[in-house]
């Protein structure tokens, strides 16, 4: 299993993310906007499904590894991934359909943040049962949020390079707490 999600977290999404994004400008575009163009729809629903249900069940199993089920967490994750596929599926045209466009906008945003959410919530939970801090991944969630703020405001849109940035480091958070949870 762990080879499965290396994998995952090391190859095959970071590589599609960067591949989503080739070509085109990772501070004046984002993801929605690539994924709407002629030819891109496919690879764009393609990598929102993915990364959607890998981070559902890659925080899933390291639920089960660490013996610590938890409704709130499973309940973020499901609601998270939800609106991910949701948000994915829903076209960004924001001149054809801007509600619709709208409604995208802020269901990416909540699935993003209840994400965050559940990864939190599984920290605490986590620390509670094993009676140990887990630092490392406290501060690389730190650095995570601290680090799309700052892509945030410095650019000023949802840009490619931020949707990378937290697509690549959630990756890596989650190799990081595995290796953790596995001692």
């Amino acid at each position: 299993m762990k080879r499965t999600y290396d994998f995952y977290s090391l190859c095959l999404i970071p590589v599609f993310t960067l591949l989503l994004g080739f070509g085109f400008s990772l501070t004046g575009t984002n993801f929605s906007v690539i994924g709407n163009e002629e030819g891109h729809r496919l690879t764009f629903l393609l990598w929102g499904a993915l990364t959607g249900n890998y981070f559902y069940l890659y925080t899933d199993t390291l639920m089960e590894k660490a013996d610590c089920q938890d409704c709130m967490v499973k309940s973020f994750l499901f609601l998270a991934l939800t609106f991910f596929v949701t948000a994915v599926g829903l076209p960004y045209l924001p001149m054809e359909a801007p509600f619709i466009s709208r409604l995208h906008v802020l269901i990416s945003f909540l699935a993003t943040l209840l994400l965050g959410a559940a990864q939190i919530r599984f920290l605490l939970v986590l620390q509670k049962k094993r009676g140990q801090i887990f630092r490392k991944q406290w501060y690389f969630l730190l650095f995570l949020c601290l680090g799309s703020a700052i892509l945030f405001f410095t650019i000023g849109i949802v840009s490619s390079l931020l949707e990378i940035f937290v697509t690549i480091g959630t990756c890596l958070y989650l190799r990081s707490l595995h290796r953790n949870i596995e001692g």
